[in-house]
């Protein structure tokens, strides 16, 4: 397997969902704001949907970490041999749990985004894609 996963991809998906919810959060300037100073912004609010959304964000974002640590392990050995990776069974199976987790985790945070917005019709919305890659099921 080729591994084209970078952290400029890791990075843009972090992106991705903090801007979207620093938007939905009315986070001052988060357009033009670095992932960390969004992160703490959004980590500072205090209002139990935040409270609930942060744990969440946390959640996927572990889960995230945990899938792209599978592929950069992987990718070092290719970049160090110089010959594409084969997962061997066991791993094979430890990808499908690191995918299951990340999109599992992905989807209960946006299913969580669906029901705020319907509740605080105030706040502005942003969609349905905190990702981008959101499966539901």
């Amino acid at each position: 397997m080729k591994i084209f996963i970078s952290e400029a991809d890791r990075q843009s998906a972090r992106r991705i969902a903090l801007k979207n919810i620093a938007r939905f959060f009315n986070i001052p300037d988060w357009e033009s704001k670095t992932n960390e100073d969004l992160q703490k912004d959004i980590f500072s609010l205090k209002d139990e949907p935040a409270i609930d959304i942060i744990k969440l964000l946390n959640e996927y974002f572990k889960a995230y970490d945990d899938w792209f640590s599978f592929y950069q392990i992987r990718k070092k050995t290719e970049q160090n041999t110089k010959k594409e990776y084969n997962l061997n069974e066991k791993e094979q199976l430890e990808l499908v749990d690191l995918i299951k987790k990340r999109e599992g985790t992905l989807n209960v945070l946006q299913e969580k985004f669906d029901e705020l917005q319907l509740s605080n019709f105030n706040r502005k919305t942003f969609g349905k894609n905190i990702s981008g890659i959101v499966k539901n099921k």
